[in-house]
């Protein structure tokens, strides 16, 4: 009988400075969603939230998801920062909603490389992103 291992080795992705301990190691590179480390609040002293466009609204405006608003998480302990891992789907809505130079990725936290070898996320093609990642981050 033969035994074949099969050896994964995962990107090295850095700590998203903000990510909660719902991974441990507070990287995004666990979940088949959460692979955008992004710049959501501006510090995590004053944690106020980054305007994404020229009418002032937030990620979470702009992505729909103000009534779960997270960014008290993102500034406290354990690894309070500024940012943190976003669903592949929420980042091709923001760059079709701001474009791609509005946006605010942390590329060394971002698993870049799954995301372009992904194709659709929770109903949106990501194709935009991917161009967008390719541009900021490679």
């Amino acid at each position: 009988m033969f035994l074949l291992l099969r050896t994964v080795v995962e990107g090295t992705v850095a700590v998203c400075p903000g990510e909660g301990p719902r991974y441990g190691d507070f990287k995004c590179n666990h979940d088949s969603t959460h692979r955008v480390c992004a710049k959501l609040v501006d510090n995590s002293s004053s944690c106020q939230e980054l305007s994404w466009n020229e009418d002032g609204r937030s990620f979470w405006e702009i992505t729909g998801q103000q009534r779960w608003n997270w960014k008290d998480r993102i500034c406290s302990e354990p690894n309070p920062g500024d940012s943190w891992c976003i669903c592949m789907w929420a980042t091709a809505s923001l760059i079709a909603e701001v474009g791609c130079d509005n946006v605010h990725i942390n590329c060394d936290a971002t698993d870049v490389d799954f995301l372009l070898s992904s194709y659709t996320d929770g109903g949106w093609s990501l194709e935009q992103a991917k161009l967008c990642l390719r541009k900021k981050c490679r």
